[in-house]
C-alpha cells in the first residue's frame, strides 16, 4: 500500500498538493553534445500542473466512493481508485464534470439515472445513485453534488503521464454481465426463475442455451452449477467457490465471450418490446443501406462511446453486415445479432 492510501482524506489532499507544487517547476528531460563533445543541456520541458483536489472534493469523494468503487477501482475507468485518480480522470475531464455547471455535468445526469451516453445511470444495474439515496443505502445527497459541481472553477488536466497509473484491464466477469445486462435491455428475469433449495431463496436457469451468467456469490445465489461455471470462464472470482479470478483475456475468456455475445444478441432482438438496440420495429425490420450505416453509428456510440467516421461506417458496412447479410440467407435479425456481437467482442468494449 502506497503511502498517500494509508493516510486520510486531508492528509491525501495534502501530500497531492505536495506533488503538484513538485510539478511546478520545469524538468531537465536530457542534454545535446556540441561539436566539440561538450555537453548542452537541453530547454526545461513545461510540464502542466494538474489543479489540486480541494477539500470539499474529497468529501465528494469519500461519500461516492463506497458505491462507485466496485467497477471503478482500476483500469482506465478507475475513477476511485484515489483521490487523485478521482480528480484528474472526472473532476478535470469536461467529459464528466463541466465546473460551475451541475446541469451540464455527465457525472451529475448519471447519478440521477439520466446519462445521455453508452450507459444511462450508475450504478450501471439495479437501482441508481438518487434510489440508493433516497433508499438510505448512500448518504451523500445529490444536492450535494450539484453545489459542489456549481462552486467548482476551471480544472487543469496534467500533461505528464503518471507511472503509477493503473494499466488498461478487461471488464470483469460482474462488469460483463451487468454492462451488457443494460446495453442490451436484459435482466435476471429473462434468464432466472425464483427457487429455493433447504429453505434458502435462489435462481434458478430457465435454460442453460440461454448462457446465464451468475456469481456463485450472488444474492439469491445460481441453483445450477453451470451458471456459476460459466462466471468463472469468464475469470470471475468467488467466495463460495473458493476460486481466484482472472483478468487476462485468456482464450477461456474469449470462447466464452463469443458464444455469450452471439446469444445474448440474438436474445434481446427477440425480447417484445426491447428498444435497447433499435429505437423502432420500422429501424429493426429495414436493411437498406441508410438504415444499417445509421445502426451502426448508433451502435459505435452505445457500446464503445465513440462515433465512426463515415469511412469507418463505410468500411464495416462493406466488410461486416454485407457479409453476414449474405451467410444468413434473408434472416435480418441474424445480420443484426452477428453485428451486435461485433461490437461486444471489440477491444474497446472488452478493454476499459
Amino acid at each position: 500500500m502506497g503511502a498517500a492510501a494509508m493516510l486520510g482524506p486531508l492528509a491525501r489532499f495534502t501530500v497531492f498538493g505536495i506533488c503538484c507544487a513538485c510539478c511546478l517547476s520545469a524538468c531537465v528531460v536530457g542534454a545535446d553534445v556540441d561539436d566539440g563533445g561538450d555537453a548542452v543541456p537541453s530547454p526545461p520541458v513545461a510540464i502542466t500542473c494538474p489543479s489540486p483536489a480541494t477539500p470539499e472534493t474529497l468529501r465528494v469523494y469519500e461519500g461516492l466512493r463506497p458505491s462507485c468503487v466496485g467497477c471503478h477501482a482500476e483500469g482506465e475507468r478507475g475513477f476511485f481508485q484515489s483521490a487523485a485518480a478521482f480528480q484528474s480522470l472526472v473532476v478535470a475531464d469536461p467529459r464528466y464534470v463541466v465546473a460551475g455547471d451541475a446541469d451540464a455535468s455527465e457525472l451529475l445526469r448519471l447519478l440521477s439515472g439520466t446519462g445521455t451516453g453508452a450507459f444511462t445511470q450508475m450504478p450501471i444495474a439495479g437501482p441508481s445513485y438518487a434510489q440508493l439515496v433516497d433508499e438510505g443505502a448512500a448518504f451523500l445527497t445529490l444536492a450535494a453534488v450539484r453545489d459542489w459541481i456549481d462552486g467548482l472553477g476551471a480544472q487543469t488536466r496534467g500533461s505528464a503521464p503518471d507511472p503509477q497509473a493503473a494499466r488498461a484491464t478487461r471488464m470483469s466477469a460482474v462488469q460483463v454481465q451487468r454492462a451488457l445486462y443494460q446495453q442490451l435491455g436484459l435482466a435476471n428475469d429473462d434468464f432466472f426463475v425464483g427457487a429455493e433449495q433447504f429453505g434458502i431463496e435462489m435462481a434458478e436457469a430457465k435454460d442453460d442455451e440461454l448462457y446465464p451468467l451468475l456469481s456463485a456469490d450472488a444474492l439469491p445465489a445460481p441453483r445450477d452449477r453451470a451458471t456459476a461455471e460459466r462466471h468463472q470462464g469468464f475469470g470471475g472470482f468467488s467466495v463460495v467457490e473458493q476460486t481466484r479470478g482472472e483478468n487476462t483475456p485468456s482464450s477461456n475468456f474469449v470462447n466464452n465471450l463469443v458464444q455469450l455475445s452471439q446469444r445474448w444478441c440474438r436474445l434481446a432482438l427477440d425480447k417484445p418490446g426491447n428498444r435497447a438496440l433499435f429505437p423502432s420495429d420500422d429501424a429493426r425490420g429495414r436493411d437498406d443501406t441508410d438504415n444499417v450505416k445509421a445502426t451502426l453509428r448508433r451502435w459505435s456510440r452505445h457500446f464503445h462511446a465513440t462515433t465512426l467516421s463515415d469511412e469507418q461506417v463505410d468500411e464495416l458496412y462493406a466488410s461486416l453486415f454485407l457479409p453476414l447479410r449474405a451467410d444468413v440467407d434473408g434472416d435480418l435479425t441474424s445480420a443484426w445479432a452477428g453485428t451486435c456481437s461485433f461490437f461486444i467482442r471489440h477491444p474497446r468494449w472488452v478493454f476499459y
